[in-house]
């Protein structure tokens, strides 16, 4: 029996994907059948969130935050004293000096390209270049969300193919399609009679929002309807605003700020289209949760999403505001259209599950433990 070490201080952390992704892993972990011993490293304040009472696992409490020195310094020193078999750091980062077995999650390199607007962010990129090129040489195994993010982390660190496994994420249940006379209400009460076009994520270059809002310019001419940005807004990108106030599309654009996790499924159920315009993603969460909502997605061809989305999404070049513009309102004019990618996106979701990422994730502990038994017995 082994003790395996899971970095969940990202659990809690909200809705974006490597949050998601941590907290539904360790919950569905907890839940498997397995004879090893699991030791949770997460944050104090959302111990209390973690329910399992099951006997095989073992939570600890750390508050060392992410990206810092303190990481490179005391998580090495925490880890040590849990006397670890295995240890899977659930994000690039983690501590050069441990030298335990360990596996690593590159989730996707978008950080690498799109550093951020402040000069800050940029110094930042060649420190996590170099945390994430020692762990990729290091780790007995490399666990990413796509078939697209193994062909980039082999090519940018060179590492063997088969070195680097692509795990898929899935959609929780809570995202599924609701009666219409709650979808009636819900709109009714958030002011939203109008059909709207809705996008959700987090304000950052790579999410391509200005280009959204640039092309919803172009589809108003012949939609009589709404662009609402669902999530919190980040004061980092004024031009966000900016840009809508620019296209006089003030009251046009609704900024719905920090939206709580039991409400988002009713703002999928209840928009006409999900757009995502993305230049890079790891997985892309949002077009699938859309369409475990029944709702038709206009999504960008770049990265991973024709891999994850298959046939059940439209797609646009994300870097063209005119074809953007000209497949949100192919969807938008046709009701036939929209059913039937509503139809293809109820079947495509169905196809993740976070038991099988569980279940994956878990194979990968047991071949990373029998090769790092094979070290030890050289």
């Amino acid at each position: 029996m082994s003790r395996i070490g899971i970095d969940a201080r990202f659990y809690g952390l909200g809705s974006a994907g490597l949050a998601r992704y941590t907290q539904e892993l360790v919950e569905h972990i907890a839940r498997a059948k397995t004879p090893h011993t699991f030791v949770i490293f997460i944050r104090t304040e959302d111990k209390s969130h973690f329910r399992s009472k099951r006997k095989n696992l073992e939570v600890r409490t750390t508050d060392i935050p992410h990206y810092s020195i303190r990481e490179q310094v005391f998580l090495k020193r925490e880890l040590e004293a849990a006397k670890l078999d295995l240890m899977h750091f659930t994000n690039f980062n983690f501590p050069l000096w441990y030298r335990d077995p360990f596996i690593i999650s590159i989730n996707d390199l978008t950080l690498l390209r799109f550093s951020g607007r402040s000069k800050l962010s940029r110094l930042k990129v060649g420190p996590m270049r170099h945390v994430m090129q020692v762990g990729a040489r290091r780790s007995l195994e490399i666990l990413t969300y796509s078939e697209h993010q193994r062909r980039l982390i082999t090519k940018t660190f060179g590492v063997p193919v088969g070195k680097v496994r692509p795990i898929y994420l899935a959609v929780d249940e809570q995202f599924q399609v609701a009666p219409p006379a709650t979808v009636k209400k819900f709109r009714r009460q958030r002011g939203l009679e109008q059909p709207f076009v809705m996008y959700t994520g987090q304000w950052r270059e790579h999410k391509n929002l200005v280009r959204l809002i640039k092309a919803f310019k172009l589809v108003k001419r012949k939609f009589d309807g709404k662009l609402v940005l669902v999530g919190k807004q980040d004061a980092a990108f004024p031009i966000i605003p900016q840009t809508i106030a620019e296209q006089g599309l003030t009251d046009d654009v609704i900024l719905t700020g920090f939206v709580e996790d039991r409400e988002l499924p009713l703002y999928y159920n209840a928009a006409e289209v999900f757009a995502f315009p993305s230049l890079a993603e790891g997985f892309g969460l949002p077009p699938l949760e859309a369409m475990a909502c029944g709702t038709p997605v206009a999504s960008s061809h770049a990265g991973p999403m024709p891999e994850i989305l298959g046939a059940a999404a439209d797609y646009f070049n994300p870097r063209s505001t005119k074809d953007v513009a000209e497949m949100l309102l192919k969807l938008l004019a046709s009701a036939p259209r929209r059913e039937r990618f509503r139809t293809r996106g109820l079947a495509q979701a169905k196809k993740y599950s976070w038991t099988t990422t569980a279940a994956e994730t878990l194979a990968s502990y047991e071949e990373a433990l029998k090769q790092a038994e094979t070290v030890r017995r050289r």
